[in-house]
């Protein structure tokens, strides 16, 4: 019989034609037991024959230390100067221990410090004759220094100037497409007229001009009748009536000078 086609079912029915016997054989708690008893009883022995030796230290620190007793002349401060230099700290000067060194800090001192001359001031006698022109004695409300007489200084005469309405926009037509060339305004420009912020909505005719003029300021009605007449005078670039000949604008009032530099 081939073992590749046997299956585990004919392994267990036939033993005897197999090579190997594949089912376990019954051991009983008597062999088991005696097995773990010698496997214990070695390990004991094994166990009995180490020896474990905890070596001593080879050396031991020994806490303590030794002084000598030199004295301070003679012998005693050759071999203090002997143990600084062949000791294992590194011998040094200090000049603070010679014994001409406070002698010498003294001198240097002296010679160094800056002598304070004591300003004793010389004391002058008064003139025997009174003085030319005597001082009264201050009032209580008066000044005691005399009164500063400013120097002259010449004064500047600012051109005569008079109040003139300058557009500046309000919609996308932007400063360039306003006219540079405006009318004279005709009339008296009071404080209140000159302070007040003018807005006005236009509409154009085909040749540039004001056709109707819409206030959006609040003000009385004769008050916005100048403005609103110097407004129709202005004439604005044809172009813009093209585009639809609405536009917003407005109104504020400069000073402009009058000695002919004006373009009026």
């Amino acid at each position: 019989m081939n073992q590749a086609h046997i299956s585990a079912k004919d392994r267990s029915r036939t033993p005897a034609e197999l090579l190997f016997d594949w089912r376990r054989a019954p051991r009983s708690l008597i062999a088991t037991g005696v097995h773990l008893l010698l496997a214990s009883l070695a390990f004991a022995v094994l166990l009995g024959l180490v020896r474990i030796k905890v070596a001593a230290p080879q050396f031991k620190m020994a806490s303590k230390a030794s002084w000598i007793q030199l004295p301070a002349s003679g012998n005693g401060v050759s071999w203090v100067l002997r143990a600084k230099e062949g000791g294992p700290l590194l011998a040094r000067y200090e000049a603070a221990q010679w014994q001409a060194y406070a002698a010498l800090a003294q001198d240097v001192l002296q010679a160094t410090r800056i002598t304070c001359h004591t300003y004793v001031p010389s004391l002058r006698d008064l003139p025997s004759p009174p003085l030319a022109h005597p001082q009264a004695l201050a009032n209580n409300s008066a000044p005691v220094l005399p009164r500063r007489v400013p120097p002259y200084a010449a004064r500047h005469e600012l051109p005569a100037g008079r109040l003139a309405p300058v557009l500046y926009p309000l919609s996308e037509v932007g400063a360039v497409g306003l006219p540079r060339d405006l009318p004279v305004f005709v009339g008296e420009i009071d404080a209140a007229m000159s302070a007040t912020e003018w807005r006005f909505v236009l509409r154009l005719d085909a040749t540039g001009g004001v056709a109707e003029a819409v206030s959006l300021t609040k003000a009385a009605a004769t008050e916005a009748t100048p403005v609103e007449t110097w407004l129709r005078g202005v004439v604005f670039d044809p172009k813009l009536a093209a585009d639809g000949g609405w536009l917003a604008v407005g109104i504020k009032f400069n000073n402009q000078p009058t000695d002919g530099t004006h373009p009026h």
